[in-house]
């Protein structure tokens, strides 16, 4: 086994701003935009993650534990960890500020933060205090202005450092107390998410990826669908579906050429994945998003 345990995604900075602000909107289900955001696929970046969700509901599936977002909850993914996001937007009915996503450089937490190293921040409080909920509406509105005076970042490291002082208040856990075995198996599962996305476009069948991975076959349906929120053979689907989708719109070729080259088997089994997915045929979703960016 050669493949790396994991996708890396990187991201770049202001030079003077160790921190990135993202603000993903809510949009309510049946807009179009909404099947593609609804799950963002399996990731992992060096920099402290934190996301206070707004509006809408989430699954944080990290490290193989589910995290539910709920408004009000503050939900923090420690630095390479594993992670993806089940989006339900049922309840929203206008598009709205769905979360507010805040990204820590590591090297600004190491200078900062000397216990960052031995320490990792946990998600036990469903609801995160008024303090917190205020810094973040400040680090959107900051993120909001885009253009900012040369001294503007030492506002937003101070927000930034007043952040990881309630988290801190809110609950870390030494690393020292991880289960061993438990952390294994995450890197593992790692390993496997990795070998599916290099490996989408041939035939992958649950048997095989589990054995190569030193997984009995039971036991990896089990503890993929706990810290994945689906089947592997749901994952595997959706993510040969976002795949394909941007070949869809990023060219004009032939639908069963698409589906050939992402992974499925025929076009009759691409079209009718695609349809239950985004609730559309290829086709009609091309002329669609073609006619929508007009």
């Amino acid at each position: 086994m050669s493949e790396p345990i994991a996708k890396h995604e990187l991201f770049e900075y202001e030079e003077k701003e160790p921190f990135l602000v993202r603000i993903p909107r809510s949009v309510p289900p049946g807009m179009q935009e909404q099947a593609d955001a609804g799950l963002l696929m399996n990731h992992w970046h060096e920099e402290l993650e934190v996301a206070y969700i707004l509006n809408g509901r989430s699954l944080h599936y990290i490290d193989g534990v589910c995290v539910e977002g709920v408004p009000g909850r503050l939900v923090v993914t420690n630095s390479e960890s594993a992670h993806n996001i089940i989006q339900d937007n049922s309840e929203v009915t206008e598009p709205c500020m769905g979360a507010v996503v805040v990204l820590i450089h590591k090297r600004f937490l190491q200078e900062h933060f000397p216990q960052y190293e031995s320490l990792y921040f946990t998600n036990d409080k469903r609801q995160a205090r008024p303090e917190i909920r205020e810094i973040i509406l400040q680090l959107a509105a900051y993120a909001e202005r885009g253009v900012h005076k040369s001294y503007d970042a030492l506002y937003g490291k101070g927000l930034i450092l007043q952040l990881l002082y309630y988290m801190c208040e809110e609950g870390t856990a030494s690393r020292e107390e991880l289960n061993i075995n438990e952390q294994k198996n995450i890197e593992r599962l790692k390993g496997v998410l990795t070998y599916i996305e290099n490996h989408y476009t041939e035939r992958l069948t649950q048997a095989e990826v589990a054995d190569r991975f030193y997984f009995s076959k039971e036991y990896f349906s089990r503890y993929f669908k706990k810290c994945m929120g689906m089947t592997f053979t749901e994952y595997l689907i959706r993510y040969r579906l976002q795949k394909a989708r941007h070949g869809l719109l990023e060219s004009d070729r032939r639908v069963t050429d698409i589906a050939l080259e992402n992974g499925f088997s025929d076009d009759r089994r691409f079209i009718n994945s695609f349809k239950q997915y985004y609730g559309t045929t290829p086709l009609q979703y091309r002329k669609q998003e073609k006619n929508r960016n007009k």
